[in-house]
């Protein structure tokens, strides 16, 4: 008898459970979801090294994120930089939206002032180069993560202990540039021999071989290039931890740019994975 009541119940909740599923079904609408697209922003990147030679600006245009990765190139700007010291160097446009000086070099301790104007608009920014920490090597290393065994790069260094340092580094994989960002700074190896791992991007779905090529590029950068590139890591999943929701990072350009403008020391070791 109580399983016959129950089942009585359950029919009838189930009955009635489908009418207001057809109910709802028969008023349902398409729903037409608008978004707003917010004005396109200038785009800055620059990069001013230790090494004498050429050293770069582009500017682009940025885009909404329903249109494709084409940015469109903003040509005409002036673009110049200024150190402390008064010295100047106007940039070149040698292709469209990318402006360039054929000889300069960044000195250690010194602010340089980026100055663009573009539609009659002015943006800066500074940057102070910083002193060279030097890399001593990289490495492999084997690690287990999700079951598997993978391999990873790791780079090798003396951190001093006299002063705050920031890091970034940039890896190419048989020529071609991986998408992990890679950005630390001392705050926990502060004086310490750093052994850093860099983690690969999880969705280049991409992995270690014997044999491959291997690039490491370090930079040593200033806090508030640091914090634009470790604000962009944050967003990707580079290694165990994952990621946070995408957003523009902190630009330590003005006037409401994107982008940053980085003074920093430059240099590279390669390896070949066994």
């Amino acid at each position: 008898m109580l399983t016959y009541k129950f089942l009585s119940k359950y029919i009838s909740y189930t009955v009635l459970s489908l009418l207001i599923l057809i109910t709802f079904a028969s008023c349902e609408k398409v729903i037409d979801v608008k978004l707003d697209t917010s004005a396109n922003q200038i785009v800055i990147e620059g990069n001013i090294t230790d090494r004498l030679g050429v050293q770069t600006v582009t500017i682009n245009e940025s885009v909404p994120y329903t249109n494709s990765n084409t940015y469109p190139a903003i040509t005409g700007a002036q673009v110049t930089v200024t150190d402390d010291n008064n010295r100047s160097w106007t940039f070149t446009e040698t292709k469209p939206g990318t402006y360039t000086v054929n000889s300069m070099r960044a000195e250690t301790g010194r602010t340089y002032t980026l100055r663009v104007v573009s539609k009659n608009v002015t943006y800066t920014a500074k940057s102070t180069l910083q002193r060279l920490v030097r890399l001593n090597s990289l490495s492999t290393k084997i690690i287990s993560f999700g079951g598997d065994d993978l391999k990873i790069v790791e780079v090798h260094f003396k951190d001093p202990a006299d002063q705050v340092n920031q890091y970034r580094w940039i890896m190419k994989v048989n020529g071609v540039q991986i998408k992990a960002v890679f950005a630390d700074n001392d705050r926990l190896t502060n004086g310490n021999d750093v052994n850093n791992p860099l983690f690969f991007d999880d969705d280049t779905n991409e992995e270690l071989k014997t044999g491959d090529a291997v690039e490491v590029e370090m930079q040593c950068i200033d806090k508030d290039v640091f914090t634009y590139w470790y604000t962009l890591s944050q967003q990707t999943q580079n290694g165990p931890g994952g990621g946070v929701t995408p957003g523009n990072p902190p630009s330590n350009i003005d006037n409401n740019a994107l982008g940053y403008f980085s003074v920093h020391t430059t240099q590279r070791r390669t390896l070949k994975v066994q």
